[in-house]
């Protein structure tokens, strides 16, 4: 989370960008909006209510997609998202507490609006990925992320649990709720699979082997990938 002093510096911000927001297109702005509301009602928030658990972290992401946005050159009068994927992503952000889960959310949201990745968006089942994490997802994701899923192989590359810095029982838990969205199949009947054709290769080659079974990776990986790391 944000420390204070972080949001006394955005409220400041928040005063500037906002003439930015009034000058833009109506259509659209609901999501800058709000962001700039929920750090202009930061410091009148109880710590302890549901409001104010609501509006902090609401306010904290913001803060983090504003120092994104301002590395590209933007502010927040860019954010302009339709109000159909703007109000399910404001409502699963303001219920997000972790920190690492809100940098993705910062992410998510940086790149949707980024020129350079104009082809990405806010889309409903993206939003959806993000608001069913854990935390300790996070270092599951964070690991996979570092292989160019993009990459077209012919072989699965197959990993296990000692590739990553998390206890088994803990991966299988990320792993199965990542089968759950749709990120990962899984096939513990203890067959190998399909021999492909010599010359077929495809992206998303991906295979982590688990106490649990088989976890294959499954296109939707690597969507989620390009949605939510900044490069």
């Amino acid at each position: 989370m944000i420390g204070d002093e972080g949001f006394k510096a955005a409220a400041e911000v928040a005063k500037t960008t906002g003439k930015a927001i009034e000058a833009g297109e109506k259509g659209g702005r609901y999501l800058a909006e709000t962001f700039q509301e929920a750090i202009a009602a930061y410091a009148g928030a109880l710590a302890d209510s549901a409001r104010g658990f609501r509006i902090r972290n609401r306010a904290s992401v913001a803060i983090k997609t504003e120092k994104h946005l301002k590395s590209l050159g933007m502010d927040s009068s860019v954010l302009r998202v339709e109000e159909r994927a703007s109000i399910p992503l404001i409502e699963a952000v303001s219920l997000e507490s972790d920190d690492g889960l809100q940098e993705m959310w910062a992410n998510y949201i940086a790149n949707a609006v980024d020129p350079s990745k104009g082809s990405i968006g806010i889309t409903a089942i993206v939003t959806n990925v993000i608001s069913k994490l854990e935390p300790e997802d996070k270092r599951v994701l964070d690991r996979l992320f570092e292989i160019d899923l993009a990459e077209m192989r012919r072989e699965s590359l197959r990993l296990r649990a000692t590739d990553f810095n998390v206890d088994e029982q803990a991966l299988n838990f990320s792993l199965t709720r990542f089968v759950a969205l749709g990120l990962f199949s899984c096939d513990n009947s203890g067959s190998v699979g399909y021999a492909a054709h010599e010359e077929h290769k495809m992206p998303c080659n991906l295979t982590v082997y688990s106490s649990v079974g088989w976890f294959q990776a499954l296109p939707l990986l690597l969507m989620f990938k390009q949605s939510v790391v900044r490069a």
